[in-house]
């Protein structure tokens, strides 16, 4: 191998680039007609080339169409998460029980009792009639509810009381159900034969408060 072919084949990878100057293209390609060994390193450079100008276009055309893509699958995915997340938001709304708020729905103003017989029901008016069901509990003589705590004894329980529950949803504006006149009756339970049961009360958990709506001896 001669110093000019040393030469030649430093030039080589930017005559297959087509970045060298006139005078060195010139050289190049006076060399190779001439030496095979120098011609055979710049055929093999040129197989090695894998993207021309030729092709450049088209390269480039696949890497948008495919960021496209990439994009919009991005966009749905996100889309379908933000939408999963609102679902799962209004199922805990609409599923999950929250005690009606006292002062708001004038619980104590909308609840009075009833008796048939010797039966006893609780009558629910005007706004706090948009509860969705009635929690129920017990006291104790030690002033404990069951449910509630770990202090409630089963022994000395003297009453019976509910705690009107809404959905979350419904939380968010007072829904009035049923008309003051006829109300919504919610059988509790007869006084003859729960001779221990005392007192029947509305239970406010949240603030841990009894409204006193029937005593035996009082008003049966």
């Amino acid at each position: 191998m001669s110093k000019n072919c040393d030469m030649i084949k430093d030039l080589l990878p930017l005559y297959a680039d087509d970045v060298c100057s006139d005078e060195s293209r010139k050289a190049v390609e006076e060399h190779i007609k001439e030496c095979a060994e120098c011609k055979g390193e710049l055929d093999k450079l040129r197989r090695n080339v894998t993207v021309s100008p030729k092709n450049d276009g088209e390269v480039l055309k696949r890497i948008k169409r495919r960021l496209r893509i990439e994009k919009l699958v991005v966009g749905i995915i996100s889309v379908l998460a933000v939408c999963g997340i609102l679902l799962f938001g209004l199922m805990y709304l609409i599923n999950t029980d929250k005690s009606m708020d006292v002062e708001k729905y004038n619980i104590p103003d909308n609840l009075h009792v009833t008796m048939h017989g010797s039966e006893l029901y609780l009558v629910v008016n005007g706004e706090a009639a948009a509860f969705w069901h009635a929690f129920p509990t017990i006291s104790d003589a030690d002033g404990d509810h069951m449910g509630y705590g770990t202090g409630f004894d089963s022994e000395k329980k003297n009453g019976y009381g509910i705690t009107l529950k809404q959905r979350k949803i419904d939380s968010f504006a007072i829904s009035k159900m049923l008309d003051d006149k006829n109300g919504c009756e919610i059988r509790l339970f007869d006084i003859e034969k729960n001779t221990k049961m005392e007192k029947f009360f509305y239970y406010d958990d949240v603030n841990d408060k009894e409204y006193i709506l029937w005593e035996r001896g009082t008003n049966d």
